[in-house]
């Protein structure tokens, strides 16, 4: 018998495969009942969770997201070279760019919509009740960074990228060590806990190319990480991935929220908690300790390039931060809910 993937997916889904090229961690397949992507899982738990949310979410009217095609055993899930494969409708469209604004309000815009169907999910990957999630990841993010810097600092023969990121990593681990200190006696605790009571689930990798922009839809995919959270996560990630690409501009900070308000309700103090969580440097940590730890995709050029377009615009960036009260007091687009 013929165990190939394109065999597997014949049989599985009573289909003709045409093409099937792999791209990233996903295949793209094209078969005669319409055009895939198979993606694999090392547990049956982690793929049973993102096909179960993907039809929880469509069920109650949210289409803009995944949508999973059934086997013939009407199961979303089928096992094969020892991971549990899912396949994905294609959603016509384009991978997002958080360079083009137009994107990013789309984007936006359509997290929203999905955190406005995403309460009320049981089921979902165990929570953390006793801490943060997000505080915990960065405290270790930060403690990472600095013993990279510190090894760095300990070699005497230093490349362009080691000599970039040494010259930065004193106003990177002050930044880091300023909003660790004022988020963990903020409110973002009970916005968590709140989170939680609610079965809120958030998305959590909103990097650019997870939304397809389409002319007719908007679409959000990958699934992987979602799990219960504070919906703030998933706003700062992308607001902060999207102002590096922007230039620190306070307009499309502006721009953001509101768009997000337009669907979902945010107070003036979550709006003020967005901002303080918007310091940590979380960018540049991430490209930085993905490189040294050897991560699958993290490039030395891509790395060097992300993290020079940073400190490019780091004064900017202390002017962002440095108007605080303007940001929340005196936005002339700002009204409460």
């Amino acid at each position: 018998m013929d165990h190939t993937l394109p065999s597997i997916i014949e049989q599985m889904y009573m289909c003709r495969v045409m093409r099937i090229r792999p791209k990233r961690t996903v295949w793209m397949c094209e078969t005669d009942k319409g055009h895939w992507t198979l993606k694999g899982y090392e547990t049956f738990e982690k793929a049973a969770w993102v096909t179960r949310l993907s039809g929880l979410l469509h069920a109650r009217g949210f289409h803009d997201v995944v949508r999973y095609v059934n086997t013939i055993q009407e199961v979303p899930v089928f096992k094969w070279n020892g991971k549990y494969m899912t396949a994905m409708e294609k959603i016509p469209g384009r991978e997002g760019s958080y360079f083009h604004r137009h994107d990013i309000i789309h984007s936006i815009e359509t997290l929203a919509r999905f955190h406005s169907y995403s309460k009320g999910i049981s089921g979902g990957p165990p929570p953390q009740p006793d801490e943060v999630p997000l505080l915990a990841k960065w405290k270790k993010r930060r403690d990472q960074f600095h013993d990279i810097a510190r090894g760095l600092e300990a070699t005497p023969q230093k490349n362009r990228l080691g000599r970039l990121i040494l010259s930065a990593s004193s106003s990177i681990l002050d930044e880091a060590d300023y909003t660790l200190r004022v988020a963990g006696a903020s409110s973002l605790t009970w916005e968590y806990q709140l989170a939680l009571m609610r079965q809120q689930i958030v998305h959590k990798d909103l990097a650019s190319h997870n939304f397809i922009i389409g002319t007719v839809k908007k679409a959000l995919i990958d699934l992987d990480t979602a799990a219960y959270d504070t919906p703030l996560v998933d706003i700062v990630q992308l607001i902060s991935r999207a102002l590096v690409q922007q230039g620190w501009d306070a307009n499309l900070f502006y721009s953001a929220i509101e768009a997000y308000r337009e669907i979902q309700p945010l107070t003036d103090s979550q709006v003020a908690l967005i901002y303080l969580l918007l310091r940590f440097p979380d960018n540049f940590m991430r490209e930085v300790n993905g490189l040294f730890e050897r991560k699958k995709y993290f490039y030395s050029s891509r790395v060097e390039y992300y993290i020079s377009l940073i400190m490019r615009h780091w004064d900017n960036r202390q002017r962002f931060f440095d108007g605080y009260e303007h940001f929340i007091y005196s936005n002339p687009h700002r009204h409460v809910r």
